[in-house]
């Protein structure tokens, strides 16, 4: 990781000093004085923190931007981002996704003022229109749209086919990567046929378009696609056959979640697709034979096989043959749970329909479109519910069926798969993402990826119950020493105590870490445990914590709010005490209901909380922009307030299983995060209800940024 400049120290402690300050130490019109480069990573920095307010943004659009990124900043008014046309004419990059206030006046003065635009990004813009694009009456056409080459309008369900092709496919002779992803009703067989074929685009989304089949892909004998996304559609065998003859120079195939897709079609790609980079098939029919012709594909370089349900763990020793002479380059594998379910016991198991308590922010945004993008994986899915089974009740007495249990687990050998795929692409693998695979994850193999992959940027791994807490604790160690880049983690020890995992991860392991992942055992990590992970660490970024035993104080005690109230306690005291001496005399003087200094306490007035000396493991959650705790029943509304203090820059926040949490505890997170997009609080009800408490139940959202709300 290349450390970095002195321009970009500069603008992160700028971007601080507005964030926590504003105009107190900084004075807005300087901005538009900054280099163009360092006007654009401050405008950066700022929308990542959900901190760009209409203050900042007329300052930062000068002439000499040329990329404008501001994906999520549904906060900002209309007003504003009316001037972006006319105050940045140079502009070559904007990116208004999930801003839901863009609207087609504000689109349109752009595409008039800025010729030099060539990327335009409006997915989640609901209120973008066929009309954004038409050419005024007696006036010349859209000067943006002459030389735009990328253009995502993902989720405008305003935007009709005729739209399409009559104003923007017209007027854009130079488009080549174009998005129309959850476009249900514009993309249609004629008009994917179309797309397909005519227009000479390199790059199409059409994910979530349900409303097409295999027959656009017959339509003409040749493609020139080099990227094409179908993921979520009704594509099976047929159209895959079709593209892939028709497309030989494909680098980027998505077709995760495509249910009717089987061996035949990925057959075909690997025979014909002899480019091909990147190929996603989650979730598809394919077997161990379609791993077979992967293999084949000699330039491959990212494979997404996860949740294929019928394929086995064989396919991983398939990929890491030893015989295999001209193997693909790979780099990065994402095979969760390849093969089975996981049927877990978390804390999404069995139980009452539960109350959601619920914030939503800005609409979740599409990758951008490009030919060999930089994140190409998609979203990971939410985690299944439980899906185990009581035990079946036989004609045992009510004793004896009490004391079930489940069977031993079946004895299995050390699988060498994972040593053998180590061994084969460990020099340069940046991704091995293998959750809910079961028994691949040994220590001995742990130790290979230790020991073989010194670029190794994210991994994910199920332990297996089978090896020793040292072993265990001695390879994860290893990992944490040895690859220095992982910036990922992802462990699930449902099925083994975690201790091992907990110690292996203090620092100065994984000091690098912008993402944890921790499934514990039911009744799991406790407090001094979540300290050890957290303690010291100012890189994370995003914190997933699975089947908690946390107590109710672990977060007063880390932000100090247990001095608070034991300081009030004894100032109430005092104050009682004062009053009952007065009883039945004359009033008591002020001097005398003046609460007497304490030996022990401050001298002074009680300090403000942000004076506080903080906890050393409280310092990690400053940075988290994602936390999401999980089986903490012990949690209450008062220990989320404190927790939401900590999580002050928090932008979502999920709690699943904790039965004692109200809407007050919204209302903090409301309060005391002052970047919040999306609050999520799932709570188990009891087992018995009254009409009345069925009544009471509830979902509440709010809406908006920095504590406000949206109507």
């Amino acid at each position: 990781m290349q450390a970095p400049s002195l321009l970009q120290l500069c603008v992160q402690k700028l971007a601080q000093n507005l964030i926590k300050y504003g105009p107190k130490r900084v004075r807005y019109a300087t901005l538009s004085a900054l280099p163009r480069r360092a006007l654009e990573e401050l405008l950066h920095i700022l929308v990542a923190k959900n901190a760009l307010n209409d203050n900042v943004l007329p300052y930062a659009l000068t002439r000499q931007t040329q990329q404008l990124g501001l994906e999520g900043a549904s906060q900002l008014r209309r007003c504003v981002l009316n001037t972006i046309g006319r105050s940045c004419p140079n502009l070559c990059v904007l990116d208004v996704r999930s801003c839901q206030q863009v609207d087609n006046k504000i689109l349109r003065d752009v595409l008039q003022h800025c010729e030099r635009l060539e990327v335009l990004r409006l997915d989640g813009c609901p209120r973008i229109s066929d009309s954004a694009f038409a050419p005024a009456l007696w006036k010349p056409p859209l000067a943006g749209l002459l030389g735009l080459r990328e253009l995502s309008v993902g989720k405008c369900g305003q935007i009709t086919a005729e739209g399409l092709m009559g104003y923007v496919l017209k007027g854009a002779p130079y488009l080549r990567i174009l998005g129309l992803a959850y476009c249900h009703g514009t993309v249609t067989d004629e008009v994917a046929a179309e797309l397909l074929f005519q227009f000479g685009l390199q790059a199409l989304d059409l994910s979530f378009c349900s409303q097409i089949s295999d027959t656009p892909f017959e339509a003409r004998p040749r493609s020139m696609l080099r990227e094409l996304r179908l993921s979520s559609t009704a594509v099976g065998d047929k159209g895959i056959q079709h593209i892939a003859q028709r497309s030989p120079q494909l680098e980027v195939l998505d077709v995760g979640w495509a249910m009717k897709l089987t061996d035949a079609g990925i057959l075909a790609v690997a025979a014909h697709c002899q480019r091909l980079q990147t190929l996603c098939v989650c979730n598809t029919e394919i077997t161990d034979k379609c791993f077979e012709a992967i293999m084949e594909c000699r330039n491959l370089e990212r494979l997404n096989a996860s949740w294929c349900l019928r394929a086995t763990a064989q396919a991983l020793d398939i990929l890491s043959e030893s015989t295999a002479t001209d193997r693909p380059p790979l780099k990065c594998f994402d095979l969760d749970h390849l093969g089975a379910l996981a049927l877990d016991s978390g804390v999404d198991a069995v139980g009452p329909l539960p109350i959601v308590l619920t914030r939503t922010g800005s609409v979740q945004s599409s990758a951008s479109l490009s030919p060999l993008p930089t994140s190409w994986l998609p979203s990971r899915l939410p985690e299944p519910p439980s899906m185990q089974l009581p035990p079946a009740y036989g004609g045992e007495d009510e004793a004896s069926a009490g004391c079930w249990e489940p069977p031993a687990p079946r004895k299995v050998r050390d699988s060498p798969c994972l040593k053998n795929i180590v061994a084969a692409y460990g020099s340069g693998l940046e991704q091995l993402l293998l959750d809910g695979i079961k028994d691949v994850a040994f220590a001995s193999a742990l130790e290979a990826v230790a020991a073989n992959c010194p670029v190794l940027e994210q991994l994910a791994v199920t332990l297996p119950p089978r090896d020793t807490d040292a072993a265990v604790q001695a390879a994860l160690s290893s990992i944490g020493a040895q690859c220095a880049r992982l910036t990922l983690l992802r462990l699930d020890s449902s099925a083994r105590p975690h201790k091992p995992a907990v110690d292996s991860l203090a620092l100065p392991a994984f000091s690098r870490l912008s993402s944890l992942t921790l499934w514990c055992p039911a009744g799991g990590l406790n407090d001094s445990e979540l300290e050890t992970v957290l303690s010291g660490r100012t890189l994370l970024q995003t914190l997933v914590l699975r089947n908690c035993a946390l107590s109710e104080g672990l977060f007063p005690r880390w932000c100090n709010k247990e001095q608070d109230d034991a300081m009030v306690r004894q100032l109430d005291q005092a104050l009682l005490s004062s009053l009952n001496r007065s009883f039945g005399t004359a009033a008591a003087s002020p001097a005398k209901l003046r609460a007497p200094k304490s030996s022990e306490g401050p001298s002074e007035s009680r300090p403000r909380r942000r004076q506080h000396l903080r906890h050393s493991a409280a310092l990690a959650l400053r940075s988290v922009t994602y936390f999401s705790l999980g089986g903490a029943p012990s949690l209450s509304d008062r220990s989320c307030e404190a927790l939401a203090d900590l999580l002050h820059d928090a932008q979502t926040v999920d709690l699943r299983g904790c039965p004692e949490l109200t809407e007050d505890t919204l209302r903090s997170f409301r309060k005391n995060c002052r970047f919040i997009r999306s609050v999520s609080v799932t709570m188990r009800e009891p087992h018995t209800h009254t009409p009345a408490q069925h009544a009471t139940r509830q979902r509440s959202t709010f809406s908006g940024s920095s504590g406000t709300e949206s109507n």
